[in-house]
C-alpha cells in the first residue's frame, strides 16, 4: 500500500522533473536560436564582404579550435563545480560573443567564433549531463526528446529571424550596418537563456576539491564510440548550417532561414518519438538507418532547386538529425556511473568539436573545388561511413 509520505515524494519528484524540463527546454530554445541564428548569418556576411568558400570555411572553423582547446577541462569543470554554474557561464560567453557583432570586421568574427566555441564546449557538457540526471531510470530517451524540442524551436526561429533582420535593410547598406539589429537581438536572447538555466535544480553534489584536475578525469573510454558517431552526425549539420544557405540562394530560395524551419518541422515528431523508439528497440537498430538517411538527404539537396523541394528535403534531414541527437547523449551517459557521467558526455563532445573544426575547413575546400552542392555531397559521405563502422563494431562485439 502506498503511504502518504510516498505519495507526496512521488508528486514532488514529478513536479521537480516538470520544472526542470521546462527550464531546460526554454533555455535551450533561446540558446540554439542565438547559436544557429548567428551561424546561419555569418556565411552570408562573409560572402558579402568578399570572402570565397575557402575563406568562409577557415573563419568559421575557429569555433572548432576553441571547442577542442576547452574540451580537456569541460568534463572536470562540470564534475568539480556542478552542472548549473558552468551552464550559465557558457551563456555569458555567448552573450559576449554576440556583442562583438556590433563591429563585424574580420578579427571580431574570429573572436565571436572562439567565444561561441568555448560556450558550446562547456555548455553542452553541462547541459546534457543535467538532462541525463533529470530523467528517471528507463526514460532517458523520452526526456531527451522532450528537452530537445527546445532545439526544434530555437533552430526553427533563430536563423529565419536573423536572416530576415540582415536582409531587411536596403541593398546599398553595408554589411556591418545590417548586423547591428542581429547583434542586439543575439545579446538579449543569450542573457535570457542564462536566466532560464539558472532556475534548473540539480541533485548532483559538486565534488570540488575532492576532484583534483587530471587530464584523464575529463574523458572516459566509454564515450569514444559516441564521439565518433557524433562526429559523423555533426559534419552534415555543419554543411547544413554553413554552406546550404549559400547554395539555397543560388537555387532560388530568397530567405534560406526557411530551410531551418523545415528541418525543425521534421524534427518535432522525431524528437518526441525517437527516444521512445530507441528505448524500446535499442540504439543501433534506430541509429544506423538514421545515418544512412542523412547521407541521402544531403545528396538530394545537391540535385534539386526551388523552395518546395529543398524545404521537403530539409524536413527529412531534420527528422533524421533529431533522432540521432536524442540517442547519442543517452548512449554515452548510460554507460558510466554518475561520478563519471560528465566526463563521458564530454568525451562524446569531442566528435562535435572535431566536426566544427574539420567540417568548415574540409567542406570549404570541397566547395572551392566542386561548388557548394559538391560540399553537401561530400558531407553526406561521413554519416554513411559512420553507419558502416557502427555495424562493424557490433559484429566484433
Amino acid at each position: 500500500m502506498t503511504t502518504h509520505a510516498g505519495t507526496v515524494a512521488a508528486f514532488d519528484a514529478r513536479a521537480s522533473l516538470t520544472r526542470n524540463i521546462l527550464a531546460l527546454t526554454s533555455g535551450l530554445t533561446l540558446w540554439t536560436a542565438v547559436h544557429f541564428g548567428v551561424t546561419a548569418i555569418l556565411p552570408l556576411l562573409l560572402h558579402d564582404q568578399g570572402y570565397d568558400a575557402r575563406g568562409i570555411g577557415f573563419m568559421l572553423g575557429a569555433m572548432g579550435m576553441a571547442q577542442l582547446a576547452l574540451r580537456p577541462f569541460a568534463g572536470w569543470i562540470v564534475d568539480a563545480f556542478g552542472r548549473r554554474t558552468p551552464l550559465v557561464l557558457s551563456l555569458v560567453l555567448l552573450a559576449s560573443a554576440s556583442a562583438l557583432l556590433f563591429s563585424p570586421v574580420g578579427w571580431a568574427v574570429l573572436a565571436n567564433r572562439v567565444l561561441t566555441g568555448a560556450a558550446y564546449s562547456l555548455g553542452t557538457t553541462a547541459f546534457f549531463t543535467l538532462v541525463v540526471e533529470a530523467a528517471p531510470p528507463g526514460r532517458h530517451g523520452e526526456v531527451q526528446g522532450y528537452v530537445a524540442l527546445g532545439i526544434t524551436l530555437g533552430v526553427g526561429l533563430g536563423p529565419v529571424a536573423a536572416v530576415a533582420l540582415y536582409q531587411g535593410f536596403s541593398p546599398g547598406t553595408v554589411p556591418a550596418e545590417r548586423m547591428t539589429s542581429v547583434a542586439i537581438g543575439a545579446v538579449t536572447v543569450a542573457v535570457s537563456s542564462g536566466v532560464c538555466f539558472s532556475a534548473v535544480s540539480s541533485t548532483f553534489r559538486a565534488r570540488g576539491r575532492a576532484h583534483p584536475y587530471a587530464l584523464r578525469t575529463n574523458f572516459r573510454r566509454e564515450g569514444l564510440l559516441p564521439a565518433l558517431l557524433n562526429f559523423c552526425t555533426q559534419i552534415p549539420n555543419v554543411a547544413f548550417s554553413t554552406f546550404l544557405p549559400l547554395w539555397a540562394i543560388a537555387r532560388g530560395v530568397g530567405n534560406p532561414g526557411t530551410l531551418f524551419v523545415g528541418s525543425q518541422v521534421g524534427a518535432v515528431v522525431s524528437r518526441l518519438l525517437g527516444g521512445r523508439m530507441a528505448d524500446r528497440y535499442g540504439r543501433r537498430p534506430v541509429l544506423v538507418p538514421v545515418l544512412v538517411g542523412l547521407a541521402a538527404t544531403l545528396a538530394g539537396m545537391r540535385c534539386v532547386a526551388g523552395l518546395p523541394f529543398l524545404f521537403a528535403l530539409a524536413a527529412g534531414y531534420g527528422t533524421l538529425y533529431g533522432v540521432a541527437f536524442v540517442i547519442l547523449p543517452s548512449l554515452a551517459g548510460e554507460a558510466v556511473p554518475a561520478t563519471g557521467r560528465g566526463a563521458a558526455i564530454n568525451t562524446m563532445g569531442l566528435g562535435a568539436d572535431l566536426a566544427q573544426l574539420l567540417g568548415p575547413w574540409g567542406l570549404g575546400l570541397a566547395a572551392g573545388t566542386w561548388g557548394f552542392g559538391g560540399a553537401l555531397v561530400a558531407a553526406g559521405m561521413v554519416p554513411l561511413a559512420g553507419a558502416v563502422v557502427y555495424l562493424a563494431q557490433a559484429r566484433r562485439g
